[in-house]
């Protein structure tokens, strides 16, 4: 790991980086002005979406009798905004998301209905009326070849007290390949490799289960005596699995080697709320909205900070944020000590793909976007734009904004 940079090393580039955005507003005249966007039409109603170089705005719908209405998307290339397709759906609700899978040849349309949470997923060819297949359940994502789809019968809240089905689906007909249920008072997590969905991992009365999601096989098992999944916490890690409850105390498992128990203690952590990897040490937060370091090997509190509401990691550092700061500071600090070793005030996350942390900072009747080098705490401004909304995304080569007339604008960034 490369050690942090100390706060003394960081002085003189903060003090710059204030000393620029004092300057932004003027002297943004010393940079080339960004050229025109491209402006994709749209409503204010309309919902807009990027993933990985496709950019997708999806009509507010016109109702075709209550409550069925017909929605269309429109698809365009990123980062030069060509028009792919317009697809009109037919939906009972809204749609709430959409995916492409092999290549642009099928898109997946996710569907919220109005009267409960439950989803609906439709597979579609562009240019084609009808759909390919519609079943009942949320996306979770599509396994590596584009073969099948895994989702849940139903989502919402009340997963737990209700159950819910988890299915392998063929991409290409819509048949079931596999279905695992999960009864009332279970849980269930996903572990995913390469952004799919790869092991789901069942918790039931005193044992839990592995299976793979390619074929819905079970690959491991273990029993938990005593353990009751309605007062546990489930938490995937990166190789690993935590299991905790007030009867059984905390277990981690290796997941690469089955579920072999790497350590185990008798304290119990359903005190937090989540979990992730912090480096060698595991990021957990509690109810209160404070971040603590827990030791893999005792899941003991190395540190803990208040107040954090938001952690990434970019190259090597730990990067925390509460967005509801009067002003907000992004803070670095050291995983394995908890102590801060920099900061920069005034700017927010804002949304972007992959390692890259992208920040957002308004400047008079401009808004300004960067992307944050953790090593000296700096912020290396992209772009700067007016008379947008909040309703902004990095996405690596362009930056996305929905203009305050309800348009989308797309900027070129390099």
């Amino acid at each position: 790991m490369r050690e942090p940079v100390t706060s003394r090393h960081f002085r003189i580039p903060l003090l710059g980086l204030v000393l620029l955005l004092a300057a932004l507003p003027g002297g943004a005249a010393t940079r080339a002005r960004p050229a025109p966007p491209v402006t994709v039409p749209a409503a204010i109603g309309d919902r807009v979406q990027s993933r990985a170089d496709r950019l997708y705005v999806i009509g507010a719908g016109v109702p075709v009798g209550s409550p069925v209405t017909t929605q269309t998307v429109r698809a365009y290339t990123l980062p030069a905004v060509h028009p792919l397709f317009e697809q009109s759906v037919r939906v009972s609700g809204e749609i709430v998301d959409v995916q492409a899978a092999a290549g642009d040849d099928l898109l997946l349309v996710q569907v919220r209905g109005y009267t409960d949470a439950g989803q609906t997923t439709i597979a579609v060819r562009p240019g084609v009326a009808e759909p390919l297949w519609t079943l009942p359940g949320a996306l979770a994502g599509v396994l590596p070849g584009g073969t099948a789809v895994f989702g849940s019968r139903v989502v919402g809240a009340a997963d737990t007290d209700t159950g819910l089905d988890w299915r392998g689906v063929d991409l290409a007909t819509g048949a079931i390949r596999w279905t695992i249920r999960q009864q009332p008072g279970e849980q269930a997590a996903l572990d995913t490799d390469r952004g799919a969905p790869r092991w789901l991992y069942l918790l039931r009365e005193e044992r839990l289960t592995a299976y793979d999601t390619r074929d819905g096989r079970p690959v491991a098992e273990v029993a938990l005596p005593g353990m009751r999944p309605r007062s546990a916490v489930l938490w995937p890690l990166t190789g690993r699995l935590l299991v905790s409850s007030d009867a059984t105390g905390s277990t981690i498992f290796d997941t690469g080697s089955g579920l072999r128990a790497a350590a185990h203690v008798g304290n119990s952590l359903t005190g937090y709320t989540a979990a992730d990897d912090c480096q060698e040490l595991i990021c957990a937060y509690n109810h209160e909205g404070s971040l603590a370091g827990l030791d893999p090997r005792t899941l003991a509190e190395r540190w803990s900070v208040v107040g954090e509401a938001y952690t990434t990691w970019l190259d090597g550092y730990l990067l925390t944020f509460d967005p509801f700061a009067v002003r907000p500071v992004i803070r670095r600090s050291d995983p394995v000590t908890g102590q801060e070793t920099g900061r920069v005030t005034g700017w927010q996350f804002a949304p972007g793909p992959g390692s890259e942390v992208y920040l957002r900072r308004g400047v008079g009747k401009r808004e300004w976007f960067g992307r944050l080098e953790p090593a000296r705490m700096w912020v290396r401004p992209l772009i700067a734009v007016e008379n947008v909304t909040d309703e902004c995304q990095v996405t690596g080569e362009v930056l996305i904004c929905r203009k305050i007339d309800g348009s989308v604008g797309v900027w070129r960034l390099r």
